[in-house]
């Protein structure tokens, strides 16, 4: 015989568990059911030789999962699946060597009222060897717990085996049963570190300033070239104004493609005569520098060594850089 179950699961094992008489053997990664515990331990009341393995795990050790030292005290044999023996994933019992039931059903109250649960019941003489050969490889393995571990809140939250969203769910059913005060825990130990890994910066346009050549044409004197490995920091360039004469002197930094001037943009418009005060020069020399670093941070340095002015002009644009 062999049947599947898929709701109200925990009703269909506590019976098998109240027949048996000689030997019940449970497998079970999470297991805070209190009415499959108090089945255990009526069966061990009734000199049923009943045996559990346990996931090492902070959520069977919690307060409000059923106290295993309650079992251990009442004749049963506890033994704790620690990573000795991988993640043991198990949930089945063997119940007289002659039924077994497993599933994905755990013993707990999550599974019981949030899952889409199954088990098998069946009295196949081959699947309960198995499942009994199982359970007797994973007892090898494994000594008898004298103790069971009981944690307190702060242990809890020390511990890195917690799925916080799952327990804090498991405790709201379980205080929902049994009428008892809902405590959340709250994930305290978790450092989440966020590191940023940029790609190599490069000027993504030409930048410079807006002159005239030697002809008398507007043109694109650029100080930075497109594709540039940032940050990068230009050669001064000397450039002569006439401070005798000009009463102004504008001068517009500007980025795009030098050879169409379509493609120019402004970046600032700034006047030099700041750097010419108090010369009177046909041909003031004054130098130039620009630098720009991988975050699209631009500085224009204007020095007059005649005037001993300087200028600073600085400004913030990540649009001239790019990535590759």
């Amino acid at each position: 015989m062999e049947k599947a179950y898929f709701s109200g699961i925990r009703n269909r094992i506590i019976p098998c568990l109240n027949n048996a008489t000689k030997k019940i053997q449970v497998a079970m990664a999470w297991f805070t059911s209190n009415e499959l515990f108090e089945a255990l331990i009526n069966a061990l009341n009734r000199d049923v030789d009943v045996e559990l393995i346990l996931l090492d795990n902070a959520i069977n050790y919690m307060y409000y999962a059923p106290d295993f030292n309650e079992f251990i005290n009442a004749g049963g044999k506890l033994r704790i699946a620690g990573a000795e023996v991988g993640f043991m994933h198990h949930k089945f019992c063997v119940i007289d060597d002659s039924v077994a039931i497993t599933g994905s059903y755990n013993w707990t109250y999550y599974a019981e009222t949030r899952n889409v649960e199954n088990i098998v019941i069946s009295d196949n003489s081959d699947i309960v060897m198995l499942f009994s050969a199982e359970f007797q490889r994973l007892q090898n393995l494994l000594s008898v717990s004298s103790s069971c571990a009981r944690l307190s809140w702060d242990d809890i939250e020390q511990r890195d085996d917690v799925d916080y969203r799952e327990l804090n769910y498991e405790i709201e059913r379980i205080c929902e049963v049994q009428n008892r005060p809902v405590r959340r825990f709250f994930e305290t130990k978790t450092e989440v570190v966020r590191t940023e890994i940029k790609k190599t910066a490069f000027a993504k346009y030409a930048i410079g300033i807006q002159a005239l050549d030697d002809n008398g044409r507007v043109s694109f004197n650029p100080f930075i070239t497109s594709g540039t490995k940032l940050p990068y920091h230009s050669k001064e360039t000397e450039f002569f104004y006439d401070s005798k004469n000009m009463k102004e002197f504008p001068c517009l930094f500007i980025y795009g493609n030098p050879n169409n001037v379509k493609e120019w943009n402004l970046i600032k418009e700034a006047d030099l005569m700041q750097v010419a005060m108090g010369t009177s020069d046909v041909d003031l020399p004054i130098k130039i520098s620009m630098s720009l670093d991988d975050n699209g941070s631009l500085r224009v340095d204007v020095s007059c060594a005649e005037s001993g002015q300087k200028l600073t002009i600085s400004t913030l644009d990540s649009k001239l850089v790019k990535y590759e």
